[in-house]
């Protein structure tokens, strides 16, 4: 992966509302569920972004340290990556 972070195009089919995050992929008809970091996070994803870009969206949205954010973001790039949600 480089380093661009963006979510794998037509896997799957989201929506923010309400500030929540509903989303289905689309390749195995799955609900995903998403917590309030993840919601900060997907539509940076959707863009394309850098890990360092997420970090900080974090730090500003829930006032944390860098370090908390940083745990926070690669675990939900991980969970990205175990769905194959992520371009290569």
């Amino acid at each position: 992966m480089g380093d661009e972070l963006r979510l794998r195009a037509g896997a799957a089919e989201w929506r923010e509302i309400e500030g929540e995050i509903v989303a289905v992929d689309m390749r195995t008809a799955t609900y995903l569920s998403v917590n309030e970091s993840g919601s900060v996070l997907w539509p940076s994803l959707a863009r394309g972004t850098r890990r360092e870009d997420l970090i900080g969206a974090l730090v500003d949205r829930f006032d944390i340290e860098p370090p908390a954010a940083a745990a926070d973001v690669d675990a939900f790039v991980a969970m990205l990556v175990e769905q194959d949600l992520l371009e290569p």
